[in-house]
């Protein structure tokens, strides 16, 4: 779990750079969800299914008005690692400079 975590926070650095914007969110969202769903096909992630592998949210629902004008962009992430056998949520902040 902390290799992809870890590689989440690494991959999404850029997005301190950019407006948040739906447009920012739409590329955060295809980036992860690809990274994601590689990393299930090659067994890091439990379940049939990739959706029961893991979700992902990064809209107006993971952030408020008040992230928004203050640069920040949250990105929730749910995992079903292999062991243990529970669903991890991790939320990744970013923060425009």
């Amino acid at each position: 779990m902390i290799f992809l975590e870890t590689s989440i926070k690494k991959g999404t650095v850029w997005v301190a750079f950019e407006p948040n914007t739906e447009i920012t969110c739409t590329k955060v969202r295809l980036q992860v969800k690809n990274f994601l769903t590689q990393s299930w096909k090659k067994g890091i992630l439990m379940g049939v299914k990739q959706q029961e592998a893991f979700f992902l949210k990064c809209d107006r629902s993971t952030m408020s008005q008040n992230d928004i004008d203050n640069g920040r962009m949250n990105i929730l992430v749910g995992l079903a690692p292999i062991k243990p056998a529970e669903f991890i949520i991790c939320i990744n902040q970013h923060t425009q400079l």
